[in-house]
């Protein structure tokens, strides 16, 4: 049974992830609405190349930033994984994001400076990335790749984004 659950859940993010995709590609034509998001372009530093993987931090970071990356065409579900996995950086960090310990970037990868992030992070579609800072250079960085798979469940995602940063506060952004 829990296979068949297993199975079904894949298929759904599939799913989720073509529609996403291909209601995408239908609308590059088309003009796109403005994030909600006020936030400035990123201009964080590249990843090394030699992180080929996820790789864990030993020391704790100086500080964590949480990138939600987009693309111009943007369908109803790419705005949800934005709004939720943000929602639950602001509310739950607020106190680590006035002392600057976190941050929160949304980042348009197809604007001009910014396309470096798809290649950087092997990014093909919308994320969110936790990227540990110290000493001014990324030491340590992951996808949060089930946002896909719990997205239709906001309590769930919420839960995943909070655990993830926590994680990386604690050392563990593994």
């Amino acid at each position: 049974m829990e296979a068949v659950k297993k199975t079904s859940n894949t298929l759904i993010a599939f799913l989720i992830v073509s529609s996403c995709f291909l209601a995408c590609k239908a609308g590059q034509s088309k003009p796109q609405k403005e994030s909600k998001s006020k936030e400035p372009v990123a201009t964080a530093a590249a990843p090394s190349a030699q992180m080929e993987t996820v790789r864990t931090s030993v020391q704790t970071p100086q500080k964590i930033i949480v990138y939600y990356f987009h693309g111009n065409a943007r369908c109803p579900t790419c705005y949800r994984l934005e709004n939720y996995a943000k929602s639950e950086v602001e509310s739950d960090f607020a106190d680590a994001i006035k002392s600057g310990k976190l941050e929160w970037k949304t980042v348009n990868v197809e604007e001009k400076g910014n396309e470096h992030f798809s290649q950087d992070y092997k990014l093909y579609t919308k994320s969110v990335i936790v990227s540990t800072v110290r000493d001014g250079k990324e030491k340590s960085w992951k996808n949060l790749d089930l946002i896909w798979q719990l997205v239709q469940d906001e309590k769930s995602y919420k839960e995943y984004i909070a655990k993830e940063v926590r994680a990386c506060f604690e050392g563990k952004c593994l």
